[in-house]
C-alpha cells in the first residue's frame, strides 16, 4: 500500500468516527430534551464560592457513566460555582448559568470516578439534586480536600437531605 493510499485510509476511518460522534452526540441531546431545568432568580447571600472549579459532568443518581445533556451542563470545563443561601448556581465557561433553588437540592457526596473523570478516593465532589422527576448528580474537581468541605458544609446548610460523606467504590 502506498503512502498516499495509507493517508486516504486513515483520513477515512478519522472521518468516520467523527461523523458517528457527532450523530451520538445529538441524538443524546434529543434524549435529554425533556429534562426541566429549574428557572429561579436567585437572590441570596453567598456562602460561598468557587471560581475555578473543574466541571466533571451531570448524571443520573446512580448511573455514573451515562452523561447527560443538558444545556448549561452538557460540556466539561471550568465553572464558577457558587452556593447561595437560597440555592446554587453553575456557570460553565461557555454556557448559559444554570440556577438550582434550595428546594431542589437533595445533599452532597463525594466520589472517585464519573464519566470523563477518575481520581483519587472521595476526590470530586458531587451535588445531587432533582429536575422535574430526574434526580441528577453533578460532579466538581475542587482545588483540595478543605475546599471540597466548605462546600459539603454550604449545601448541608441550604439542602433538605443531608449529606453523604461517600459514595460506593467506583
Amino acid at each position: 500500500m502506498s503512502q498516499t493510499t495509507y493517508v486516504i485510509v486513515m483520513a477515512a476511518i478519522a472521518a468516520l468516527a467523527l461523523v458517528g460522534m457527532w450523530f451520538a452526540w445529538r441524538a443524546r441531546a434529543r434524549r435529554d430534551v425533556g429534562i426541566e431545568l429549574p428557572e429561579a432568580e436567585l437572590a441570596g447571600d453567598a456562602l460561598v464560592s468557587f471560581p475555578r472549579a473543574g466541571y466533571v459532568s451531570t448524571t443520573p443518581v446512580d448511573s455514573p457513566f451515562e452523561r447527560l445533556s443538558i444545556p448549561g451542563l452538557r460540556y466539561k470545563g471550568f465553572a464558577t460555582l457558587t452556593v447561595l443561601s437560597d440555592g446554587v448556581v453553575i456557570s460553565v465557561t461557555g454556557e448559559e448559568p444554570v440556577r438550582i433553588p434550595a428546594a431542589q437540592l437533595r445533599g452532597s457526596g463525594t466520589a472517585s470516578g464519573r464519566i470523563g473523570k477518575a481520581v483519587e478516593r472521595d476526590g470530586l465532589s458531587l451535588l445531587r439534586w432533582v429536575a422535574g422527576e430526574r434526580s441528577l448528580e453533578s460532579s466538581f474537581r475542587l482545588a483540595n480536600p478543605a475546599e471540597q468541605a466548605a462546600f459539603a458544609e454550604a449545601i448541608d446548610k441550604i439542602s433538605l437531605t443531608p449529606s453523604t460523606s461517600q459514595e460506593g467504590a467506583i
